[in-house]
């Protein structure tokens, strides 16, 4: 399925490249010059070449090579793509002013409108490039507070530092693991959980030690926990060199089974399916059987799905990651249609949902129409019975 999506999407683009290809070249007056046209597709080449070239060679290319050719290709795609859009409504506002004339003719038939016009595009493009790697490097501090009608122990309320779809590998490195760090030192949580994502693919031994070990020594005096993602392939055996680390580090990877934190509360970690080997996942309601009701539940599952499944079953907070919310806008419009909820807080009675837009990237190492955060959640416990009205509306 994945290999069909991958040759659907090159084919779009390369569509697009030959649109913007073409259009340059008019833009530019068709020039006649031999050097002109070999400087001229010679960029274009640079510009469109990067990405089929990461997606189809990039396993085959020494790891350096891969790395610097993947983000390269990130930027290209997403440049691209933008470029296409800005033609494309160039190229329907022509067509517009064909039937209204609403151009004025001194602007319309001058000879420096089209380069003039290509050139303020690319500017555009390239602003937005610049700031959507700026913003993918800086992440937000996003808070939510809530109210949970049980009784937790002796807990009052806590503390928890939600991190999803860290993508850490060859472009999410350890300088940001590190900026992590430095925001979970100023948060100083009481758990820290992970949605998912947590690697980019099976990153080499001696990085993931890197990473577990600056992990090791965050602040969460209840523990770090976390569920594996889709991109988690080297955590997804019952065994290995990767899981061990997470284990020697004291990050508990939760697959389908559910733990009691400090005799005040349920935690609950769902398996990502791993349908290309037919493998499933258990049924949340088997999950959950013996859990006693009357404390509080808290789910963390990677993927934002089975909402309501999880509220019958009693969860009081479901946490999730995954969607990015696109990541790259206008990508945000499709996985809007996708998720009931792609980002933000959903509240259902006495069930919350929280999406978490992510903290690392994927692909284009770019961050447009949304940020990059760390999600601190402070959950107060209240033993006043079971409301459905018990917050306010978001």
């Amino acid at each position: 399925m994945w290999g069909v999506i991958t040759t659907v999407f090159l084919l779009l683009y390369f569509f697009m490249s030959y649109y913007i290809g073409r259009k340059g070249f008019i833009a530019l007056g068709r020039p006649a010059s031999g050097l002109n046209r070999t400087i001229y597709w010679v960029f274009f080449s640079l510009l469109v070449i990067p990405f089929p070239a990461a997606a189809l060679s990039g396993n085959f290319l020494p790891e350096t090579a891969g790395q610097w050719l993947a983000v390269w290709g990130g930027y290209s795609v997403v440049g691209v793509s933008y470029i296409f859009l800005l033609a494309l409504l160039i190229d329907i506002l022509r067509l517009l002013d064909r039937h209204t004339g609403f151009v004025p003719a001194a602007i319309r038939e001058h000879k420096k409108t089209p380069p003039v016009i290509a050139s303020l595009a690319l500017t555009a493009v390239a602003a937005i490039l610049a700031y959507g790697s700026w913003n993918a490097r800086n992440p937000v501090i996003t808070e939510y507070d809530l109210t949970v009608h049980k009784k937790a122990g002796s807990l009052q309320q806590i503390k928890i530092a939600l991190v999803s779809d860290i993508h850490y590998g060859p472009v999410v490195d350890i300088r940001r693991v590190e900026k992590l760090a430095g925001i979970m030192n100023e948060l100083r949580p009481d758990i820290i959980l992970l949605a998912g994502d947590i690697t980019e693919g099976v990153p080499r031994l001696e990085k993931v030690r890197e990473f577990t070990g600056l992990m090791a020594r965050m602040p969460a005096k209840l523990g770090i926990f976390a569920v594996t993602g889709n991109h988690d392939r080297g955590l997804r055996g019952n065994d290995g060199e990767l899981l061990n680390c997470f284990k020697e580090a004291g990050i508990n990877i939760l697959r389908d089974n559910c733990v009691k934190i400090a005799d005040s509360f349920y935690l609950a970690g769902r398996d990502y399916p791993r349908r290309q080997s037919g493998q499933g996942r258990k049924d949340l309601a088997d999950l959950l059987k013996g859990i006693d009701p009357s404390m509080p539940l808290i789910l963390l599952d990677h993927q934002p799905v089975d909402l309501e499944k999880a509220r019958d079953c009693g969860a009081d907070l479901q946490l999730s990651g995954h969607t990015h919310v696109g990541q790259v806008f206008p990508v945000n419009l499709i996985t809007g249609q996708l998720y009931e909820l792609d980002w933000g807080l959903l509240r259902r009675g006495s069930y919350h949902l929280i999406v978490s837009s992510g903290y690392g990237t994927w692909g284009p190492p770019l961050r447009v129409g949304n940020r990059p955060e760390v999600v601190s959640i402070t959950v107060k416990f209240r033993d006043e019975g079971n409301t459905e009205a018990a917050d306010p509306p978001p």
